[in-house]
């Protein structure tokens, strides 16, 4: 799949480049490149003439699919097949409907194409699109699920080998500063002068290490028999924390924070408006966009000097400090964060060089 025109190259032939005045065209099967002079016409023409025979090229029914009947088999028929697959996965509801636009995505650029024949280039040509685009985490993303979906077809018996296993996979540098203890601090002192329901998220983002959509629908009925019970909205993971943990760095309790939670205001949230503000009424929960923009007023106001080339630190950043605070103190961090890998719970406690490495004596 060749990448996105820009406004200016609109209407030019696929596949077809300029530079410095001179044509070339660029095989979109093996990658070779083909100079085509500086004759603007003559170098359309030949372009447009090189995509109609890789069309008829990718189109082309061998004679073993014909005796086999591979030739009737569609990436868009896998896809039929592979959604019934999905379905009996145990998928939380956001993750399902991500799952469901890549498969459109997938079918509307790939469905065509016979998934016997579906090559390197093929898969490699369409993470291109999006990576050229600058939709890095998208192009990594659909790398990912195309791994699975064709691995799936393997094990069907559908093909032989993943076109996608050896396509590279895109870099994505995270750009988004950790945040430290002195960075949460001093933040924290600055909600301190504005909004106790900022202090009371921070808190409770900081005691429970959960993520933001968590944190603001914790309710009270959520608090029983000596345990907070959070069921994830991004995972479906259930995670029940007890009271009595203490995070040492702070030394703020779950249940010390829960009980700050409660005041004048008659709630079921932990985390509620205790004013008109829109809509919203007295006692109602808070948006999970008020929290990170609290949060970020909050940052502001503290005047933190963030690393060179990195972004300001968000508030589910707090989930990462969390994690590290308390793999420090030797709790099992993989369980509090209700990650089912220990690899994605690595990726929280890296601090991306915003901490210093201490050494410690034997």
């Amino acid at each position: 799949m060749a990448r996105r025109r820009r406004a200016n190259k609109r209407g030019w032939p696929e596949n077809l480049y300029e530079a410095d005045g001179f044509f070339c065209y660029r095989n979109p099967i093996d990658g070779k490149r083909y100079g085509l002079g500086s004759d603007r016409a003559r170098a359309f023409a030949e372009a447009r003439a090189a995509n109609n025979h890789v069309a008829l090229q990718r189109q082309h029914t061998f004679l073993i699919d014909r005796i086999s009947g591979e030739s009737e088999r569609t990436v868009a028929d896998w896809i039929e097949r592979y959604r019934e697959i999905l379905a009996d996965r145990n998928l939380a509801p956001k993750t399902r409907d991500a799952f469901r636009q890549r498969l459109k995505t997938i079918e509307d650029k790939l469905g065509k194409l016979i998934v016997a024949r579906v090559s390197t280039r093929d898969v490699a040509d369409f993470i291109l699109e999006w990576d050229s685009a600058g939709k890095k985490r998208m192009a990594q993303a659909l790398r990912s699920f195309l791994l699975d979906m064709f691995r799936e077809a393997v094990a069907a018996g559908w093909i032989e080998t993943n076109p996608v296993a050896v396509t590279r996979a895109p870099r994505v540098e995270v750009t988004r500063a950790r945040l430290t203890l002195d960075d949460f601090l001093a933040i924290y002192e600055q909600a301190k002068k504005f909004s106790p329901r900022v202090c009371r998220s921070m808190e409770l983002a900081l005691v429970t290490a959960q993520r933001r959509e968590d944190i603001r629908t914790l309710s009270f009925r959520d608090v029983r028999e000596g345990r907070l019970w959070i069921e994830q909205e991004k995972t479906g993971s259930k995670v029940c924390i007890p009271l009595e943990l203490r995070l040492g760095a702070v030394n703020w309790s779950v249940g010390e924070i829960i009980q700050r939670c409660r005041d004048v205001v008659v709630s079921r949230y932990l985390i509620h408006h205790s004013v008109h503000q829109g809509r919203a009424k007295p006692g109602d929960p808070v948006r999970a966009t008020s929290l990170s923009c609290d949060f970020a007023k909050a940052r502001e106001l503290a005047k933190i000097k963030w690393p060179e080339g990195k972004s300001p630190a968000s508030f589910h950043e707090i989930r990462s400090l969390a994690a590290r605070l308390y793999a420090a103190q030797g709790v099992d961090v993989q369980a509090l964060l209700g990650h089912k890998s220990p690899d994605m719970t690595a990726v929280y406690r890296d601090v991306r060089g915003a901490d210093w490495i201490a050494v410690q004596l034997p």
